[in-house]
């Protein structure tokens, strides 16, 4: 579950129903903990209780019909924290300003509970919110309305025929920071009981779905999600993230091969865990910005893991350094830094008011970042000969090499032309997960570009030559 989700922990049922009278009747006495709680399995008793949490936690005032589905809140809460991360995720290296955000609600459903939520905890966040079903347009219309959202939350009705990202198709001159949807689970009614009878134990919660909300006749949620990658292709950029829960393992598996098949390897791939419901979600862009590991990889994965072999490559690399201090790890970072040339260094202190799926960060030093940017691979051997032979004609000619004297501090480079962002920070890390030891580490974050070997590249020579002058340091014993 998300760090930032309040739910990590069981709400008080007795404190809800206080606040919010409608759940009252449905409250029982748990005979384990003796606390009261309520029947899950109680089709009115979920419906009160997402009632409850939407008002009284985010001030929303719900009306959920008896023949839609009922979205458990903690783990839609889960969708969003997530994509909250993904719009923040480099704001730590960035001139952060707070600024419009827009989304795409594909299905949005009776409640519109995704849009309410990301509206309710940001308020620089508005939506567009496409709904098929007549019924659950009506009524998730109703509820923006009830609640003062028209201006931030607008509400379209579309049809079978139309594209599943119809909105990004009409808006041309807007563009859009991401795509949220929870598709059709099933391909069949038939499905929908076969799925049922397959698993050992019953259900602990009642299944509130509308066949509408459920099936998707072409392939169920990875046929859904597909066409959706199939759709993006043609709209690139109009949208900065496309992003989708899926509620099978063999999904994730699915849409990765067809990202893969259409040469879309900037993508990311998660797990949502709620209780005893296991949840995964996609999403890709087409453009060179990238993410930290854990946004795009879940985290602690074991290769043996059937999805492991579907994770993206690596944007972040962790080097540790055991054998030194984080004050010391951070001034030979800086000295080899500044003898780089022909790349833009800035140092930069990293914002520390959010927790994320990131964590939050460790150490003191791990608040001052380096940012740098390049246009060209300046620190392999190749490029390094060829510059002592650039230099020694100019002094041949009596000229003076002016770029080599340029500090990286005071060097830029145009927009247009860069081709690496990363940053760099000194963090303190587990050594072994079982110890409670922590020890000085490297972390190497690709931000921006699209040779991902030149990146690797960098971080290779940057640590290689740290760990040189450690060494040389240690050895001369004044560590």
């Amino acid at each position: 579950m998300h760090p930032r989700n309040p739910y990590r922990i069981s709400p008080d049922f007795s404190a809800l129903a206080e606040a919010y009278e409608p759940l009252q009747e449905y409250l029982i006495s748990d005979t384990l903990s003796r606390r009261r709680t309520i029947d899950f399995k109680n089709d009115g008793a979920q419906r009160r209780l997402t009632e409850a949490i939407l008002f009284c936690d985010f001030g929303i005032v719900l009306r959920i019909p008896d023949n839609r589905l009922c979205p458990p809140v903690p783990n839609r809460l889960n969708y969003i924290l997530w994509i909250q991360d993904i719009m923040h995720a480099h704001d730590h290296v960035s001139s952060y300003s707070e600024r419009r955000v827009r989304g795409i609600d594909i299905g949005t459903g009776s409640t519109a509970i995704y849009p309410f939520l990301a509206c309710a905890l940001d308020s620089n966040w508005e939506f567009i919110a496409t709904e098929l079903d007549e019924e659950s347009y009506h009524c998730a219309q109703t509820n923006i309305v009830a609640n003062g959202m028209e201006s931030r939350i607008l509400l379209r009705k579309v049809s079978r025929e139309d594209p599943i990202l119809s909105p990004l198709q009409e808006a041309i001159d807007t563009k859009y920071d991401f795509v949220i949807c929870n598709p059709p689970f099933y391909g069949s009614a038939k499905e929908i009981a076969q799925s049922a009878s397959d698993k050992e134990l019953p259900p602990n919660a009642v299944c509130t779905g509308a066949d509408v909300e459920m099936i998707f006749n072409d392939g169920g949620e990875a046929g859904f999600v597909s066409q959706m990658v199939i759709e993006s292709e043609r709209l690139h950029n109009r949208c900065e993230w496309y992003t989708s829960m899926l509620g099978k393992m063999s999904s994730v598996a699915t849409i990765v091969e067809l990202l893969r098949n259409l040469s879309i390897t900037n993508y990311m791939v998660t797990e949502f865990v709620q209780g005893q419901t296991r949840r995964w979600a996609v999403g890709w862009t087409f453009s060179y910005a990238r993410l930290p590991d854990p946004l795009t990889r879940i985290p602690s994965m074991k290769p043996v893991h059937p999805l492991y072999q579907y994770m993206p490559s690596r944007n972040t690399i962790t080097q540790m350094h055991k054998d030194y201090s984080d004050d010391i790890l951070f001034a030979v970072l800086s000295e080899h830094l500044n003898l780089l040339e022909g790349l833009s260094i800035r140092e930069r202190h990293m914002r520390t008011d959010r927790t994320t799926s990131q964590g939050p960060p460790p150490s003191a030093f791990s608040t001052r970042v380096f940012v740098i940017e390049g246009d060209t691979n300046t620190w392999s051997r190749e490029y390094r000969r060829a510059r002592r032979q650039v230099t020694l004609q100019a002094e041949q000619r009596g000229e003076s090499d002016f770029c080599s004297f340029l500090p990286p501090s005071t060097y830029v480079i145009p927009r247009e032309k860069i081709r690496l962002r990363c940053s760099i920070r000194v963090i303190m890390v587990d050594e072994v997960m079982t110890a409670p030891s922590t020890v000085s580490a490297l972390e190497f974050q690709w931000l921006y570009g699209i040779d991902r070997e030149m990146f690797y590249s960098f971080a290779n020579h940057v640590d290689r030559k740290v760990a040189t002058t450690l060494k040389t340091r240690i050895d001369r014993g004044d560590h």
